[in-house]
């Protein structure tokens, strides 16, 4: 088992990752009555998480434990990085959503801003235990830093963002437009180049890698409060299945790709 572990690290990550969380979150899908939360952060901690934490030890031994340990108080990124981090996802969303369903949404917002915030800052704090404090250390704190090294930054970033999506698959039980995990995956890709992007400007920070995905959660979240009521049944739909995140991060994605022609700011040593 160590031997195939250090010789297929990557592929041995992802099985765990997937197994173990699967296997956590196992009584939850079996009876649906179960409160929600503990089995979302055992089944966060118990997969990526673990996962690295064991293939990260066979590899590195004690010292790349702490390497990566320490790379969850790494918060040196300037001002405008954690600007982007903390509240760029909630004004991105914001801003698609206008253009979709009207300038109602932005005076909504604007209006109740003083509460708004409140709530997001308060959410975005406390959904941190809720997955990302869990997942992002596999995910963007050990997976994608050898995704890039062995499939560059773009594709390692979209194979990283389909099986981010597909690992959500217990809890997506809908169909595949209006259940969600078509613009699930979409939003994984999406969101997932965003995140490289920042990752690869932040020093590989675990730490801003977490608020980003928690501010996201956030961001999507209270966003839902200022939409109009007067939403027709199709757009109802369209909306609440989340294709508005799904195409926000994908514009924002597509935007990255372009600036940095392509690398995403990744650089190899």
């Amino acid at each position: 088992m160590k031997n195939t572990i250090t010789r297929f690290p990557l592929v041995s990550f992802f099985v765990m990752a997937f197994l173990f969380s699967w296997i956590a979150v196992s009584p939850l899908i079996l009876n649906p009555e179960l409160p929600v939360e503990p089995f979302q952060i055992l089944g966060a901690l118990a997969g990526p998480t673990l996962s690295a934490v064991i293939v990260t030890a066979l590899l590195d031994g004690r010292n790349g434990l702490r390497d990566f340990f320490k790379r969850y108080i790494q918060g040196r990124a300037g001002l405008g990085w954690w600007f982007l981090v903390l509240f760029g996802i909630l004004l991105a969303l914001n801003t698609f959503a206008s253009l979709i369903l009207g300038a109602s949404v932005w005076s909504e917002f604007l209006g109740n801003i003083g509460l708004i915030l409140i709530t997001y800052l308060i959410t975005l704090i406390a959904g941190i235990i809720l997955g990302p404090l869990w997942e992002e250390p596999g995910w963007r704190g050990f997976a994608l830093p050898r995704l890039q090294q062995q499939f560059g930054p773009v594709v390692g970033t979209i194979i990283l963002g389909v099986l981010w999506a597909l690992w959500h698959l217990p809890g997506f039980p809908g169909g595949w437009m209006t259940g969600g995990l078509l613009p699930l995956i979409v939003s994984g890709v999406a969101f997932s180049i965003i995140a490289t992007w920042v990752y690869n400007n932040t020093r590989g920070s675990i730490l801003l890698m977490i608020l980003l995905h928690s501010s996201s959660n956030a961001a999507i979240s209270v966003g839902a409060r200022v939409l109009p009521t007067d939403i027709s049944p199709g757009m109802h739909d369209f909306v609440f299945s989340g294709w508005i995140p799904a195409l926000t991060y994908t514009v924002i994605a597509l935007v990255v790709i372009i600036v940095t022609r392509g690398n995403l700011s990744y650089k190899r040593d």
